[in-house]
């Protein structure tokens, strides 16, 4: 009997896993592929709460006190699996569009400093002076000094194999496709897996697996989402350049430069499209000078899990019996940026049964 079962080895999951056995906890990660096959192994991983959230609320409190728990999170996992997750606090320059873009820009600088976020209003030589690799910003843009990214695929790695060492049991290659009477997991090859809490991570596929659990499944789906990746660029951003809509670029240490990202409803269908990939070339020109020069290395495809308000799933589903089933999903195309409170939240929910407040507006039963 395990203390904790996780379905699903995302980024979500694989912090999640590696926090409970920090505690002590006896944990289970069952993953029907290998780790980070989804949406995280194809996430550029930005950490950006000031350009990822529209208004005040839960999920900009959140987003942010996730990003301040990142730097130790990425230690953590650096320690017990001698990985490095490729945080980089580099900031973040949004770029205004145009006249109408500049307006809106100022407007969320303006409500975003009352919540006490560093961000600065910057004309077109300041953002240039900040970020020369910058193609154009002749509206200038807000300046995130607190932004930046980690290696997605890497922290997966590095939370995966952290969760291990410190104790938790990976189960790759392995489907959960039900439920016994009793309570306990019914995984593929007609096996048994028996844990005091099971928590659905399981990313755009989490309703699915709570449907064949037998427990509510909250609503949730796929949202195509596809980056492309280049080497060779003539200049590379030292910050994560983001334009609204048109997407966003950043620089790994590698030197890889990562462009995105298409939002598309294509069910879940995770084939890399011709149109996305040259809408996507556009993209890189538009934002990184020298970009056209570089040499295109190749695609990835995720598939976000995606609510109908935009706001994760984090909280109790029902049970099995004696054996409680949570969901942390739903996360959107911000699951790399709130790993971490997922991680301590959800941990403390599933060892204490204690919900932080902090999970309130992103409980499962707002839907019913």
């Amino acid at each position: 009997m395990y203390d904790v079962a996780v379905i699903g080895a995302g980024i979500a999951g694989c912090a999640l896993a590696m926090e409970c056995a920090r505690r002590g906890a006896d944990v289970v990660l069952v993953e029907r592929g290998q780790p980070g096959a989804g949406a995280s192994g194809a996430a550029a991983g930005m950490l950006a709460p000031g350009s990822e959230a529209d208004e005040p609320g839960a999920f900009f409190d959140a987003a942010r006190s996730s990003l301040a728990m990142w730097p130790t999170m990425a230690a953590t996992a650096a320690e017990a699996s001698g990985i490095d997750c490729g945080l980089i606090s580099s900031g973040l320059l949004r770029i205004a569009q145009d006249a109408a873009d500049a307006a809106a820009l100022q407007q969320r600088i303006e409500w975003q400093r009352t919540a006490g976020v560093d961000v600065e209003r910057l004309d077109e030589p300041g953002t240039l002076a900040i970020e020369p690799a910058c193609a154009e910003a002749g509206h200038g843009a807000a300046w995130y000094r607190d932004a930046g990214h980690v290696d997605s695929p890497a922290a997966v790695r590095a939370f995966a194999t952290a969760a291990q060492r410190l104790g938790a049991t990976m189960l790759d290659g392995t489907e959960v496709v039900g439920a016994t009477a009793g309570g306990a997991l019914r995984l593929a090859g007609n096996k048994d897996l028996h844990a005091a809490t099971v928590v659905v991570a399981a990313g755009a596929w989490s309703s699915l697996v709570a449907t064949a659990l037998g427990v509510h499944a909250p609503p949730l789906g796929p949202m195509r989402g596809q980056l492309i990746l280049l080497r060779g660029a003539r200049q590379l951003p030292q910050t994560v350049l983001y334009r609204g809509r048109l997407g966003y670029a950043l620089a790994r240490r590698d030197g890889t430069l990562v462009v995105g990202a298409t939002e598309e409803d294509a069910g879940f269908d995770v084939r890399a499209t011709a149109a996305a990939t040259e809408q996507l070339l556009g993209t890189a020109r538009q934002l990184v000078s020298g970009a056209s020069e570089a040499t295109f290395i190749g695609s990835r495809v995720g598939l976000r899990p995606t609510t109908p308000d935009g706001l994760p799933l984090l909280g109790e589903l029902g049970t099995l019996g004696a054996t409680r089933v949570l969901v942390a999903s739903g996360h959107h195309r911000n699951g790399v940026l709130l790993a971490p409170l997922t991680a301590t939240a959800m941990a403390q929910l599933a060892l204490e049964a204690t919900p932080p407040p902090e999970l309130e507006a992103f409980d499962p039963c707002r839907f019913g």
